[in-house]
């Protein structure tokens, strides 16, 4: 353990800051910029439920400027080492007001930028910022600070957070456990509370969940395909690691957010193939690169859903083609790398089909509930079926059920998504006669899933896989032998989304999807970018909302507004 600094009085700190390394030694890269401009800037990273603490910002504004060049000290505390760290603040950019519907991050002097470390000078997404001229490492600070201010929680009932203030600061569990990223505190006093309250993140801690999560925004990011890819796979991801330091390179959730600017996103929905060979240093990519895009975004893991694609599964049998050959159940171990990058990033163990399941209320009024399936199920040889998927009908059953579809039926005036990765429909005119070993990216029951989905009042379908934008539509019957009165069992409109990341593309394009739940209609965006350059609109579609007689939302046909500029909300 590093010695701990003795501070005197004159250090006391009044602010304590919490911080993480994600993609870079937090520490390391200000101390550089320090010691070669004499200063360096601090941008802050608040929580999706933590409002802009201008009052807080304010304070330490002004005592920067009472403290002139000597500056005020706050603290820094590391969630991931359990270390508090002491800063001194010269000056301060305050965060915005808050805007509703619109990201808020605040630049610094444009000028000033060489006092930001490199892995973020570039990226938007700080709400304030503080002017540090010296950090000292690791001070005495447990069990020596109290809470000074009840800390603002928005989640929890103030009367019951009151015993907070004054309370002894014990350790790190005691602040991990809050939902916030700013503490006003001050040196412990005789007769301060010593007893140790440890409170959890309000956060929905299962994969599969009837809790109605709110968006605060109409708006919905669909990516897919990340193809994460690190050593000698290198190439096949088209952009710069989230770890690598690269200045004339973005990553792919910097060329992201530049389409994306200040619009404000409700919900992030990702259909699979993190990473390029299942290794852990890709899912370790993609896990700093999803907690980048959520810290820009705002958003918590409540505001996420993925599920996982064939290249996150590690086969684990060499057969060469045999048609005799069986095809089995993927292994636990195949698993155990995404289930690992799941748990890290979610903070919950994941279901054991690895399947989600959320319901969500948009500002528009619609409801939207979503099942998630792992069509990545099968262990599939060297040589043959590497993209075939396939779907676990109890893993459709388990998530139906959870979320209420049974026990509601299909009267539901929700907007009920299917999310998988593999196609449920051909998205090829004609497929090369060389892709049947690897059964052209259909899920073998591609069919049968559109089917059952049906059968439950699923509306839409979301997946990835072929790394092409699609957009399709099926009438969904029964099979002639098993027909009924009610055989036509309903319509469903699919969206494939065109690899995010990978550089294995048509065309050298990379796609995301922006989709827009109005009160009246679906409304997609395609955003392609060609050669690893900006991503703009592509195409713009929507599918109005009507309601059937026996009061179901149904999802009308795709039409292509004539202006082709129009922005989602």
């Amino acid at each position: 353990m590093p010695p701990v600094a003795d501070t005197g009085k004159s250090s006391t700190i009044q602010f304590l800051f919490r911080f993480r390394d994600l993609v870079a030694k937090t520490l390391d890269e200000h101390d550089q910029i320090i010691k070669e401009h004499g200063s360096c800037w601090w941008g802050w990273w608040k929580r999706p439920s933590e409002s802009n603490r201008l009052q807080v910002w304010q304070q330490l504004a002004d005592g920067a400027n009472v403290a002139g060049a000597s500056g005020i000290p706050v603290g820094l505390f590391d969630s991931g080492t359990e270390f508090v760290h002491i800063a001194w603040v010269t000056e301060v950019v305050l965060p915005s007001e808050e805007t509703p519907g619109m990201n808020q991050p605040v630049e610094i002097p444009g000028d000033q930028k060489k006092l930001v470390p490199s892995y973020y000078r570039e990226r938007s997404f700080s709400r304030a910022w503080m002017r540090i001229i010296k950090i000292e490492r690791n001070i005495k600070f447990w069990k020596n600070y109290s809470f000074a201010e009840v800390p603002q929680l928005p989640n929890y009932d103030p009367a019951s957070l009151t015993r907070l203030k004054g309370k002894i600061i014990l350790d790190a569990n005691e602040l991990r456990g809050m939902d916030t990223t700013i503490w006003v505190i001050r040196p412990k006093q005789a007769g301060d509370l010593n007893e140790r309250i440890l409170l959890t993140i309000p956060a929905i801690h299962e994969a599969v969940s009837y809790e109605v999560v709110r968006c605060d925004s109409n708006a919905i990011l669909h990516i897919t395909d990340l193809h994460f890819a690190v050593a000698s796979n290198r190439q096949q991801h088209v952009w710069r690691l989230p770890t690598e330091i690269d200045t004339q390179r973005r990553t792919m959730v910097d060329a992201i957010m530049a389409a994306i600017g200040t619009r404000k996103i409700g919900l992030v929905l990702i259909t699979g193939d993190f990473s390029f060979i299942g290794e852990k240093s890709e899912f370790d990519e993609a896990l700093a690169a999803l907690r980048l895009l959520l810290g820009i975004l705002n958003l918590s893991t409540d505001h996420v859903v993925v599920i996982p694609g064939n290249h996150d599964i590690r086969w684990t049998t060499d057969a060469k083609y045999d048609d005799k050959a069986s095809v089995t159940q993927a292994p636990e171990e195949a698993r155990k790398n995404y289930a690992t990058f799941y748990e890290s990033l979610f903070r919950h163990p994941p279901n054991p089909y690895l399947a989600m399941g959320r319901r969500y209320l948009f500002p528009s009024g619609v409801a939207v509930e979503i099942c998630a399936l792992n069509s990545s199920s099968l262990e599939t040889g060297k040589n043959f079926l590497a993209g075939v998927g396939r779907i676990n009908e109890a893993a459709f059953e388990e998530v139906a059920n959870t979320i209420g579809w049974k026990e509601q039926g299909i009267g539901s005036k929700a907007l009920r998504v299917l999310m998988v990765h593999h196609h449920l429909a051909l998205t090829e005119n004609l497929e090369a006669a060389t892709g049947y070993p690897k059964g052209f990216g259909l899920a073998l029951d591609a069919v049968r899933i559109q089917r059952l989905a049906a059968r439950s009042g699923v509306q839409l379908a979301l997946h990835g896989h072929k790394h092409r934008a699609f957009l399709w539509r099926s009438y969904v019957f029964e099979l002639p032998e098993d027909t009924n009165p009610n055989y036509f069992l309903g319509e469903l409109a699919i969206i494939g989304g065109g690899s995010s990341g990978s550089t294995d593309t048509y065309g050298n394009s990379n796609y995301f999807n922006l989709l827009n739940i109005s009160p009246t209609a679906l409304e997609l965006t395609i955003y392609r970018s060609r050669n690893g350059g900006i991503f703009q609109p592509m195409q713009n579609w929507q599918a109005p909302f009507s309601i059937s007689k026996s009061g179901q939302l149904l999802l009308n046909l795709w039409e292509q507004p004539t202006a082709l500029d129009r922005r989602t909300s």
